[in-house]
């Protein structure tokens, strides 16, 4: 009797410290990868230091989380021109960083009066900036945030963060959202930029 007790101790440290194993290569690669993503507030000095750059209008958000090997996030500029889709711009992928941990992004615009009245586009990824320049003749225009609370990113579904809005007549709809989604009145909209983040395979 006293041997099957000892043996049964045995068995059961085993199968114990195979749990424990298995828990932690769990933990090390997670199977459910969750990735967040939120407004940033700036403070009142980081808002005075932005407005020294020459960036009329930006939005910084912060990104929580970590990809697996397989995975890749996308981010990207939607344009659309008269309510329709019309391409990608800025779009960036590969990322070299997989862990977020209040990783700033940020999507900004500055307007440039110059001779070819053209907006510059920035594109602020963990690993970089990106910046490009299109051709503008608006004459109201509008930016706004389309999220206002932390989200969790879906596989395969975008999420869509800030808004511009363009037109050269006397009424627009401000572009607002809450849930990441595009706006209602894009069809009122001349032209317009929606900043897009997209979690993917690579």
């Amino acid at each position: 009797m006293r041997y099957f007790t000892g043996y049964s101790l045995l068995i059961m440290f085993t199968l114990l410290l195979l749990i424990g194993c298995a828990g932690v290569e769990k933990e090390k690669s997670p199977s459910n990868t969750k990735i967040t993503i939120e407004p940033y507030n700036m403070s009142e000095k980081e808002t005075l230091l932005i407005s020294k750059t020459g960036v009329e209008q930006i939005n910084f958000f912060k990104l929580n989380g970590t990809l697996k090997e397989d995975d890749d996030l996308q981010f990207s500029v939607e344009v659309f021109e008269n309510g329709k889709f019309k391409g990608e711009l800025l779009k960036t992928w590969g990322e070299l960083e997989t862990k977020y941990n209040d990783s700033l992004i940020s999507f900004g615009i500055s307007d440039s009066r110059d001779e070819d009245y053209s907006l510059k586009l920035l594109n602020g990824i963990p690993s970089g900036l990106a910046t490009t320049f299109y051709s503008n003749n608006m004459t109201t225009s509008s930016f706004s945030l389309l999220m206002d609370e932390k989200m969790t990113l879906e596989k395969n579904k975008p999420i869509y963060l800030t808004a511009w809005l363009g037109t050269t007549k006397n009424e627009l709809h401000s572009g607002k959202g809450r849930n990441g989604e595009l706006p209602p009145g894009i069809e009122g909209a001349e032209l317009a930029f929606f900043y897009k983040v997209l979690w993917t395979d690579k």
